[in-house]
């Protein structure tokens, strides 16, 4: 099949024995999308899928590695007066940066300007804004907003992808002056979140993730409490406090159904995994085969073949670099063969999954 270009219309024609079908780029067929991202470079594809829904067709390629990726984001006016969503990805096996930008409507912008991040899972972004929430994809352009909350959260995070059927969305907020735990859900759909009050909590809350139809919540001092989506239950796990320096910044991590409590304390990182059968938080001197990526949304990676150089660390951003902590050392370095992307002065780094191409 051979394809021209129409001068004036600039639309594809198909020739098939003598006839003209003339086509617009946005209904190109769908093997001439899968020809033309075929040739294009990893970062290219990327590109290619943002152009237009119809795009987003063409077959995935195989992904590069699943290494999370670095990005950072940020809103800025070009010479024009347009409002353009600027944002940078570091690929850690290739070690390049690229910059996706874009244009965005002013009225939907409004909700990104002096947003913060809570979380960022399968591409995802999930930002607040005052009592608003919203999730954004910065490369298909997407934004799904909330209904508004009626509180300024502490934490949120979300359980799945935000446009599948059973995602849930959860917030939590500590009042240790009144002793109240409020926490909301909000599940796909919802024209507004249900609220559910505990009296009588008086503890900060630190982090919170998502495992196997469960959210939990770990406190000041590592205690550790869980909400069951299905049975809208809330549950005090453990009020073992592990952690005795209350300056040291809490992260939580799911690892393979594992429970993992991460915190530094002077120039060391320590570990605490819990333990189902103790109900208790129990040190940890090794994390084997993985490592520790630290961010508003913290993640564990197997760490074996291509990355095995990774295994036995944790990874966390300074104010321009990132630096990764050994457990065997006990020492903590600059990146230098993954993740040495460095920036200056730019917005905050953010742990990101590669979406598929």
């Amino acid at each position: 099949m051979t394809t021209v270009m129409a001068d004036k219309q600039r639309d594809i024609c198909d020739l098939r024995e003598g006839d003209m079908e003339i086509r617009p780029w946005a209904d190109l067929h769908i093997d001439i999308l899968n020809e033309i991202k075929g040739r294009l470079s990893l970062f290219d594809q990327f590109r290619f899928r943002g152009v237009c829904k119809p795009w987003r067709l063409a077959k995935h390629g195989k992904p590069a590695h699943k290494l999370p990726w670095l990005m950072t984001y940020d809103l800025e006016w070009d010479n024009n007066g347009d409002i353009l969503s600027n944002c940078t990805f570091h690929c850690p096996f290739l070690n390049k940066t690229f910059t996706y930008e874009h244009k965005i409507e002013e009225e939907r912008c409004g909700n990104l300007f002096a947003a913060s991040f809570c979380a960022s899972k399968y591409g995802w972004l999930l930002l607040q804004r005052s009592e608003k929430a919203f999730v954004y994809h910065p490369l298909t352009k997407e934004i799904i907003k909330l209904p508004d909350m009626g509180i300024n959260f502490n934490r949120s995070t979300f359980s799945s992808i935000p446009t599948l059927p059973d995602c849930v969305f959860f917030a939590v907020q500590t009042k240790t002056k009144n002793k109240m735990l409020c926490i909301k859900t909000c599940h796909h759909g919802d024209l507004r979140w249900r609220k559910h009050i505990y009296c009588g909590f008086k503890l900060a809350i630190e982090d919170v993730v998502y495992s196997n139809g469960t959210f939990y919540c770990v406190f000041s001092g590592g205690v550790l409490g869980a909400y069951s989506v299905a049975f809208e239950e809330w549950k005090l796990l453990t009020d073992t406090t592990p952690i005795l320096d209350v300056r040291s910044e809490i992260r939580m991590v799911e690892s393979d159904g594992d429970l993992l409590l991460v915190y530094p304390s002077l120039r060391f990182f320590h570990i605490f995994r819990f333990d189902w059968s103790l109900m208790t938080w129990v040190e940890q001197d090794s994390l084997g085969n993985k490592a520790l990526l630290l961010g508003c949304t913290s993640y564990s990676i197997s760490a074996e073949k291509e990355t095995s150089a990774l295994a036995d660390k944790i990874y966390y951003h300074g104010h321009e670099n990132t630096f990764f902590y050994s457990l065997k050392t006990h020492e903590s370095h600059k990146c230098s063969e993954f993740y040495p992307w460095v920036t200056r002065r730019a917005p905050e780094k953010i742990w990101i999954e590669p979406p598929e191409v």
